[in-house]
């Protein structure tokens, strides 16, 4: 089995750093990555290298028996030469809002391109012929070298620079005309989806998405936006892979999917697998739940479907809690490679103390492995891209699940490419809408044996109902949505035992007149109101499932919450229940136990996470 462990930011300048690159090898570190900036090996001029800044460093490391990684840096502003910068070829990214030019090179630049296979290429003959590197990673775009678009940037007025849609020069808004033209054919079949009225696609601009003429035009934009990003990820791994043909490749890559990054993790990890390479991400924190829904996970699970590799990196400092939580949380996952700053294992060069101590202790389970789980959760791409990133509504259900078993995330195109092929359990979190293919898929999925909880209503991208996925559910042609404030009883009858046990729940919304082969679960008993002339209502199911094939499709339409108010009217806490059965019934048991963080698997073996950092056996 493989496994990578890798450092960065060794004080090389320090007198005794001999004795730390013996004492970061002894306590388990494999290799250090350093920064290798394009102003600093080419800086005087096109042609002019000089690799020496770095070669001192790099023969430090043969001596002390580690391996190296260059982080070779040409996308970010900070690693470029001026001699570049001032280049007429030069053409940087163009922000929407403003109309300002930023020198971060434009994803669509075939001039850059050009550069990057020239330089990297020189690179490759100087460094490959050392026999020292342990794994190669490419600097692309971002502030930092992600494969993502300019976020912050660290260096307020020395550029313009932002969270924003970077797509506003002359050759990102031909690429967008291109794509839509390519995916409608003609003005007509556009401006009927979109609802717009352009005379011709020369009309077609990019837009904010205040200013798009519809949801499906939003989408379709950043669908444009990311596959753009994912192309030019998909030059450098090709130009990195045809320059190291033989050396580990890791694309950079972080933040949680928000629009205007234009990432899309699973595209992402998709196209490093073509290339026989793998993902680093740059998102870890000291806190397993933190880490585990803001992407972690779901990358692994990406990066597992397609065949890419995965390294977790930390965004900053780290406690010995975290550090514990991070190694835990790659062994679980089965991560080939784990990345630590120096100074998150030696705070203050502290050699001795607890943060190496713990990264000592545990480093040894992080190994490349598979994992073998069956259930998993949708990670819901499009209301993402309308919502800004993956909802933070979704984060009390994602933790509740967790602290009770282990789960895959899948989002649409992942099942599309076949993630549920060898799953048996699918929770769809929250209210939400996704394309009509996918429904189609899921009840095909359900047809053949799955079983699917969705929460809350679900829909297509428009907010239309779609009618195949309603019928599985057990919603027809005369079952009406209803709101109204009411208690429901809880059916004795029904194989989610802790919930029966409720007897009554409140419930807010619900379907009455569902189909009559659905099994209910809960259901506000219709009755006749005769302070109110005679008002009469009509049974409202707020929870209930029906088979569909072999498999089993359950619904619930209650408030999401985990935790009852004290002072509140209305009782809200009930859905964990709901939940719980579920879990019980369909997947693994990894439940904690008092005092414990969190469980996980490794190699058959159920470990848990302390809130000390400790990982003990249980």
């Amino acid at each position: 089995m493989k496994h990578e462990i890798v450092t960065c930011g060794v004080p090389f300048g320090a007198p005794n750093i001999r004795e730390i690159l013996k004492k970061i090898k002894e306590d388990g570190f494999t290799a250090v990555q350093i920064y290798m900036h394009w102003n600093r090996f080419e800086g005087k001029g096109r042609g002019q290298f000089d690799f020496s800044y770095y070669d001192k460093d790099v023969e430090l490391l043969r001596e002390a028996g580690l391996k190296f990684v260059p982080f070779f840096l040409m996308g970010p502003r900070y690693a470029a030469p001026d001699w570049w910068l001032n280049d007429a070829k030069q053409r940087g990214l163009v922000c929407l809002e403003h109309g300002t030019e930023s020198p971060i090179d434009s994803i669509w630049s075939q001039d850059f391109r050009d550069e990057v296979d020239r330089v990297m290429g020189v690179f490759a003959e100087h460094y490959l012929p050392m026999d020292i590197l342990e794994s190669f990673q490419p600097g692309i775009c971002g502030d930092y070298g992600e494969a993502i678009m300019p976020v912050h940037g660290n260096w307020p007025g020395a550029y313009h620079s932002h969270k924003g849609m970077w797509c506003g020069g002359e050759d990102a808004k031909e690429s967008f005309r291109n794509a839509v033209k390519e995916k409608y054919g003609d003005i007509d079949t556009l401006n009927k989806t979109w609802r717009s009225h352009y005379n011709s696609f020369g009309e077609i601009s990019t837009f904010l998405q205040h200013m798009a003429p519809s949801r499906t035009a939003w989408f379709d934009l950043i669908e444009w936006y990311r596959n753009s990003m994912t192309e030019y990820a998909e030059f450098w791994m090709k130009t990195s892979r045809k320059h190291f043909p033989d050396t580990p490749i890791y694309l950079c890559t972080g933040g949680i999917e928000t629009p205007e990054h234009a990432s899309l993790f699973s595209d992402q990890a998709k196209t490093a697998a073509k290339y026989g390479g793998g993902i680093r991400l740059t998102n870890e924190r000291n806190n397993f739940f933190s880490n585990f829904f803001d992407c972690n996970a779901y990358m692994h699970n990406a990066c597992e479907l397609y065949g890419a590799y995965l390294g977790l990196e930390p965004v900053g400092p780290m406690t010995k809690e975290g550090i514990g939580s991070r190694i835990l949380g790659s062994a679980i996952y089965g991560n080939r490679q784990i990345f630590f700053y120096f100074s998150n294992i030696y705070p203050n060069t502290e050699m001795d103390g607890e943060c190496s101590r713990i990264f000592s202790k545990y480093i040894h389970l992080i190994q490349e492995r598979k994992s073998d789980n069956k259930f998993a959760v949708l990670w819901p791409k499009y209301v993402g891209i309308m919502e800004g990133g993956i909802p933070e509504r979704i984060r009390k259900t994602a933790k509740f699940i967790r602290e009770r078993t282990d789960y895959r995330f899948v989002n649409e195109n992942m099942i599309a490419d076949g993630a549920l092929d060898d799953i048996s359990l699918l929770i769809l979190p929250c209210d939400l809408y996704t394309d009509n293919a996918t429904l189609e898929y899921l009840c095909k999925w359900v047809e053949n044996g799955g079983i699917l909880f969705a929460v809350g209503r679900v829909t297509d991208l428009e907010l239309n109902c779609n009618k195949k996925f309603n019928e599985m559910l057990g919603i027809t042609e005369d079952t009406e949505y209803c709101e109204g404030i009411s208690t429901s009883e809880i059916m004795q009858d029904i194989p989610f035992k802790s919930y029966a046990a409720l007897k009554n729940t409140f419930s807010e919304w619900g379907y009455s007149n569902i189909s009559d082969d659905a099994k209910v679960i809960a259901v506000s008993k219709g009755r006749k109101f005769t302070e109110y002339e005679n008002l009469e209502t009509s049974d409202v199911y707020s929870a209930f499932y029906r088979k569909h094939g072999k498999g089993m499709a359950i619904s619930y339409f209650g408030p999401v919450d985990f935790e009852n108010d004290p002072q509140g009217i209305f009782k809200t806490g009930d859905f964990k229940y709901l939940l719980d059965d579920v879990l019980a019934n369909y997947a693994k048991d990894l439940r904690i136990a008092d005092g414990e963080v969190v469980r996980g698997e490794i190699d058959g073996q159920v470990y848990a996470l302390m809130p000390d950092g400790e990982i003990k056996n249980v």
